[in-house]
């Protein structure tokens, strides 16, 4: 069906990819790419926060905080041992079916928060005159048009 042809599609546009990458890989030289490899700076931990030292083998980005709002934390802390042989400690907040469905209807508030202000912004000119009277509108309208165009 389409969606398998295009899941090849994709596959085989990565394959292409790829071998575009290794053909070039050839001409860079070594001493480059190790001084490339050096600056990623792999081997160092990735900062999660402030003092909360991540994983190795990772790249940073910094983002605003507002670009992804997060109301509930997602990363459950535990202090003690980090031996893979250690249990983990009990989770003091069971699942609690009443909450989950509280951050649902909450998330789903925030969206419609956000789609009302979105169309506010795109419709504010539109529907702010009904019943205003049109007198001498249309003249400071050209007139400041006129004065953007100098």
């Amino acid at each position: 069906s389409y969606s398998s042809t295009f899941q090849d599609m994709l596959g085989f546009a990565r394959l292409k990819r790829g071998a575009v990458v290794v053909q070039a890989m050839v001409s860079v030289k070594p001493t480059l790419w190790d001084a490339f490899v050096q600056a990623l700076e792999l081997d160092k931990p990735c900062e999660f926060g402030e003092g909360d030292i991540g994983l190795v083998g990772g790249l940073q980005v910094m983002e605003p905080a507002s670009a992804n709002i997060t109301t509930v934390e997602l990363i459950r802390r535990f202090g003690g041992s980090t031996s893979p042989a250690a249990m983990w400690p009990e989770d003091d907040h069971a699942y609690d079916d009443s909450q989950d469905r509280f951050e649902k209807v909450e998330r789903l508030i925030k969206k419609t928060m956000k789609k009302l202000d979105s169309s506010g912004r795109h419709g504010a000119g539109s529907g702010s005159s009904q019943g205003m009277s049109s007198v001498g509108t249309g003249s400071s309208l050209s007139d400041s048009s006129r004065r953007s165009d100098r």
